[in-house]
């Protein structure tokens, strides 16, 4: 089994975020919920559970993630060892940043490459995330799954309750019964990754390719890529009205975070 302190997390923090609020305005990773930011609370559940080094590939809104990482109250409210150079030592007890500047219109698939030149000869894995996602995924059985040598990435998966009531039509469109926001059978990816890193030298990547779009399908193609179906809590951050929900199920449960 893998240390988990030989992982470390890239978390994807450079997007627009365009559904969920304007261009002068706080990126939503930085929006609250609880009393720490969504990002924070990510990076402190998986530092509850045994990771300690993060990468932040920023691009849009930059100076925001690096004021609040920079800040002298923030580092020592949540512990933290922000790394400022290409040579460094992970101190075992903070967690432990890298904030770097991956490029404005930089697509996920080249942050993610663009991060691995932080990554030591000790890194065989590395995990991907987005800043905006809360999820309680059990991760060591996530990793139990990428063992198998032939097996390059796995991803948490989650079956999503439809929005909608659903309809069961016969075949003279006569509805026989309505089903009101039923569990949909294919599972989604919520964005909880972990890859190995010898996967990006036997790939080959178009300067166009992006993590969904093509990696994704690459590693399906080749039955390289396997799921870890989530089961428990999920919740992803889009627009402001997500944000506006998931303050409503806390504010019900002021351990909520603290329990996931």
């Amino acid at each position: 089994m893998y240390s988990h302190n030989q992982i470390p997390i890239i978390v994807l923090s450079g997007g627009k975020g365009e559904r969920f609020i304007g261009k002068t305005n706080s990126p939503k990773q930085l929006s609250k919920v609880s009393k720490h930011p969504i990002i924070v609370e990510v990076m402190l559940y998986y530092f509850k559970n045994g990771f300690n080094f993060f990468i932040l590939p920023l691009g849009y809104k930059k100076k925001f993630f690096i004021n609040f990482f920079h800040n002298k109250n923030n580092i020592k409210k949540y512990n933290l060892n922000i790394i400022k150079s290409s040579k460094f030592d992970l101190v075992k007890d903070k967690i432990n940043v890298v904030l770097f500047d991956a490029g404005v219109s930089t697509n996920k698939l080249k942050r993610i490459n663009k991060s691995l030149k932080f990554l030591d000869n000790d890194n065989k894995l590395f995990g991907v995330c987005y800043g905006d996602i809360y999820a309680n995924i059990n991760f060591k059985k996530q990793l139990s799954l990428i063992k198998n040598e032939k097996i390059f990435g796995v991803l948490a998966s989650f079956k999503e309750r439809s929005p909608y009531g659903h309809l069961n039509i016969d075949k003279k469109n006569r509805i026989k019964s309505f089903i009101e926001k039923p569990i949909m059978n294919n599972p989604i990816n919520i964005g909880f990754y972990f890859f190995k890193k010898a996967l990006f030298t036997k790939l080959s990547f178009n300067k166009k390719d992006d993590l969904e779009t093509d990696l994704l399908p690459k590693l399906c193609k080749k039955l390289q890529l396997v799921s870890h179906m989530h089961k428990k809590f999920h919740f992803t951050v889009n627009t402001q009205k997500d944000l506006f929900d998931i303050k409503k199920i806390y504010k019900k449960n002021k351990n909520f975070f603290k329990n996931l």
